[in-house]
């Protein structure tokens, strides 16, 4: 799927913005996705494109960038219900990845609000 469809389908700025998250997308700030990721075992999902997943990301983290999460779905459902942290620079487009995923039946799944961004302001540690 190429990013300009993901669009197309209601994820983004063209099919109304993004509003508040459905429930089982929740929000969770960076100190929190820490503990999810060392206590609960998340998987953290970047979003972003290689080059700025290469230039610092969160430890562990898996890229499947936003125009390829499409197929990756099969994959991610593999985890079961292994909770899953999405995350991208500030947390607009893993946003709409956790919108996506969660029509696609997924219920264990986060938006990391503010993104690697709000992860290095909260001083945690980045892997380059």
């Amino acid at each position: 799927m190429r990013f300009g469809g993901f669009f197309n389908q209601g994820y983004g700025w063209q099919q109304g913005g993004f509003g508040s998250a459905p429930a089982s997308c929740r929000q969770i700030d960076s100190m929190q996705a820490h503990e999810l990721i060392r206590d609960g075992n998340a998987l953290v999902v970047d979003v972003r494109e290689p080059h700025e997943f290469a230039a610092g990301r969160i430890p562990e983290a898996q890229l499947i960038p936003l125009g390829q999460i499409a197929h990756h779905v099969d994959t991610l459902k593999q985890h079961g219900e292994r909770p899953i942290i999405l995350s991208c620079r500030t947390g607009s487009r893993s946003e709409m990845v956790c919108r996506f995923l969660h029509e696609q039946g997924f219920e264990n799944i986060y938006n990391l609000a503010g993104g690697v961004m709000g992860w290095q302001m909260a001083n945690l540690p980045l892997d380059q």
